[in-house]
């Protein structure tokens, strides 16, 4: 991530605050993803996610094959792909949400991910059986697709869940009960997601400790 990069979106988060601020709003929409942040948050996450994200949409761009749209970063852009009635640009739509339920973060190759849709028994049958994809990218199986057909949230959510009930561990050792009762909460209604049979019960093995 480059220094350039990062002013440059910070300057373009300065104006969305202005914006919001004048408007007597408390919440903003993030240039480029348009996700939602608070115009009063100070840290730098929201806007080296957008950098992240601007990371991706060249690097995509490089390394997509030939037929493929821009990557979308906007959740709206998102859908309107993934509902799209071309195989192509919607298997683009996928990819793009799979990386933004990742924070743009680490992420399987286009050509890795498609081939791992391909195979996954979630992916809507239109796809699987679409005979352009099937030459261009051979079925192979990916692990950590989930049923929303997005890579890593599994791990994601494990690794989140470690540090919750480690900081609840944590404050409880230090007295602070009430904080660690919250915390407890927090990780309960983790738990109430609709998960998988092997994370939720990893997850309960590791809050009964």
């Amino acid at each position: 991530m480059s220094d350039d990069l990062l002013r440059y979106v910070k300057a373009a988060f300065e104006g969305r605050r202005v914006e919001a601020d004048f408007a007597d709003e408390k919440f903003a929409l993030a240039p480029y993803t348009d996700e939602r942040f608070s115009i009063d948050d100070e840290s730098l996450l929201p806007e080296q996610a957008v950098c992240r994200a601007l990371f991706m949409h060249a690097s995509f761009r490089e390394t997509a094959p030939a037929w493929a749209p821009d990557l979308p970063l906007s959740s709206s852009d998102i859908e309107k792909m993934i509902q799209s009635k071309s195989n192509r640009i919607a298997v683009v739509g996928y990819f793009a949400r799979s990386c933004a339920c990742g924070n743009w973060s680490s992420h399987p190759k286009f050509c890795d991910y498609v081939a791992g849709l391909l195979a996954c028994e979630h992916t809507p049958e239109r796809i699987r059986n679409d005979p352009q994809l099937l030459k261009e990218f051979p079925p192979r199986w990916l692990g950590g697709l989930d049923r929303s057909l997005c890579w890593g949230v599994r791990d994601r959510i494990v690794e989140m869940t470690r540090q919750l009930i480690k900081g609840e561990e944590n404050w409880r050792r230090c007295g602070m009960a009430v904080d660690a009762a919250a915390m407890r909460s927090v990780i309960e209604q983790i738990l109430k997601v609709k998960l998988d049979e092997r994370l939720a019960q990893f997850l309960d093995s590791q809050l009964d400790k």
